[in-house]
């Protein structure tokens, strides 16, 4: 459990030993969002998600639609509205920002998907052994965890697949691996 008073201290002491008025905003800060964490109780949900960043589960999304024109409806119908974020459409990152000028939410897609894949990827994850002839059996197996891992590779047909799991949303998924960045050449 993180100990939020403990950090709130360690940004105090920093606070008042800072010469810099733009060091000292930056500390009000970030003491105003522990405030907000904390008088919102919003704890256990911000350490899930520094759980979930240390786990390098996939990124944090607040919902997920079958189509363009749910998510759209469904944002465009939250009081009040969502600043910014990311959803799921279909298995695809957007952007969900809400622009003052038109009253309504926007959707933009992410390439936050194609960054996180290969990122995966690149860092060469240790295969966990488990594997799968078809789709639907590796999708069988994700379902019937309790609690799934927040990502783990296993192989379909011959194939890298991430089994990820958003756990704010509760959605398990199987996402393809690229290949990994070849080395760079330069010296």
């Amino acid at each position: 459990m993180m100990h939020f008073f403990d950090k709130l201290e360690v940004l105090g002491r920093h606070y008042s030993e800072s010469t810099s008025e733009e060091e000292k905003q930056a500390f009000i800060f970030a003491m105003d969002a522990i405030y907000f964490i904390l008088g919102t109780g919003q704890g256990t949900e911000f350490e899930a998600y520094v759980q979930s960043q240390e786990a390098s589960a996939p990124p944090l999304v607040i919902a997920r639609f079958k189509t363009r024109e749910e998510a759209e409806a469904a944002m465009n119908a939250r009081k009040p509205p969502i600043d910014s974020a990311r959803v799921l459409i279909g298995d695809d990152y957007y952007s969900a920002m809400f622009v003052p000028a038109t009253g309504r939410t926007h959707l933009v897609r992410a390439e936050t998907l194609d960054f996180y894949l290969q990122a995966m990827a690149d860092e060469r994850l240790t295969p966990s052994g488990l594997s799968f002839a078809t789709k639907q059996e590796a999708e069988a197996w994700m379902n019937q965890q309790p609690t799934p891992p927040q990502q783990v590779v296993i192989d379909v047909a011959g194939a890298p697949y991430l089994a990820a799991y958003h756990h704010r949303i509760d959605y398990r998924v199987l996402y393809p691996l690229p290949a990994p960045t070849p080395p760079s050449q330069e010296p």
